[in-house]
């Protein structure tokens, strides 16, 4: 059964007309917004609709967040990121008109173990580096990269969504942002300078990326643990856990380069996204004549 407040949330529903689309069915749902399926007026075009829920809808943090992520994403121009049309109020909810991409995030498809992707692995790596590339190239730094983010269709094809979090550092060769930086994210997939709430840069993704890689490989990230508190301090002190200690089919040199990037130093992790999509292209992810799959959440 679920929790009291996750049930509330799940049983809020917004009304079927919001402002000129008519909502027909729900996609997902979060703490404070559903996502929801929707057909414009007229019928002509479907989309997706990231509303905030009713308990949320007069939160002013989420609204400045809402638009925050519009801006963003109308600062970019990538097949693989999420297309972001408007932000608009209909019914005292505030929501965002977005791209329909109808497909199962990267966390939900790995719920069946890392197996059945393994075909599809380094084009799909290789498909977020280079939406990451983008972003980065562009200024921003993403702060919440991780498998619930990447939407997956059969194919192999992405989409990078939930730019919220995202940053842009001061000045465009600035590398540093303020001090005052808070420390939001996924604690699953955050690196050590963000958990501090210190100042980050494009590599805080690129550790980001490390924690994704290595659950695209194993059906888990790199640091699990029964609590927070033993979690946030694998992040920053534990060492990195090789990949294939749980898939023996992953290459020496995909463990290589996790080590890399999942350095607790930022220097010490690659500086640029786009040589890293470069090296993904280039390297094999399994070992020759290897069955590259494990049993789901294989501890």
């Amino acid at each position: 059964m679920l929790p009291l407040k996750r049930l509330r949330y799940a049983m809020a529903r917004p009304p079927e007309q919001l402002g000129s689309i008519r909502l027909t069915r729900q996609l997902g749902l979060g703490r404070r917004c559903q996502i929801w399926e929707g057909i414009e007026a007229g019928g002509a075009k479907r989309v997706a609709v990231k509303v905030a829920t009713p308990e949320a809808a007069g939160n002013a943090e989420l609204k400045r967040l809402l638009k925050h992520e519009l801006a963003v994403a109308q600062s970019l121009d990538h097949p693989a990121i999420i297309k972001i049309d408007r932000y608009s109020t209909a019914g005292g909810l505030p929501h965002l008109v977005m791209e329909l991409f109808r497909h199962p995030n990267l966390k939900q498809r790995l719920t069946g173990g890392p197996g059945p992707l393994a075909e599809q692995a380094q084009k799909i790596a290789v498909g977020v580096a280079d939406a990451v590339t983008h972003l980065h190239e562009r200024g921003w730094v993403h702060r919440d990269l991780k498998p619930e983010n990447i939407l997956l269709d059969d194919s192999g094809t992405i989409r990078l969504i939930d730019l919220a979090l995202a940053v842009h550092p001061v000045g465009l060769l600035g590398r540093l942002l303020p001090r005052r930086a808070k420390a939001q994210g996924s604690i699953s997939y955050m690196p050590p300078e963000q958990i501090r709430g210190g100042a980050v840069d494009q590599r805080a993704d690129v550790y980001a990326f490390g924690c994704l890689l290595h659950e695209l490989l194993t059906g888990r990230p790199p640091f699990t643990a029964s609590t927070q508190q033993e979690l946030l301090s694998k992040q920053l002190h534990a060492s990195v856990p090789a990949a294939a200690a749980t898939n023996e089919a992953v290459s020496g040199q995909v463990d290589g380069l996790l080590r890399q990037l999942l350095a607790k130093k930022p220097a010490d992790r690659p500086d640029s996204m786009k040589e890293l999509a470069s090296t993904l292209r280039q390297i094999p992810f399994f070992k020759p004549g290897s069955q590259p799959a494990v049993a789901p959440n294989a501890d």
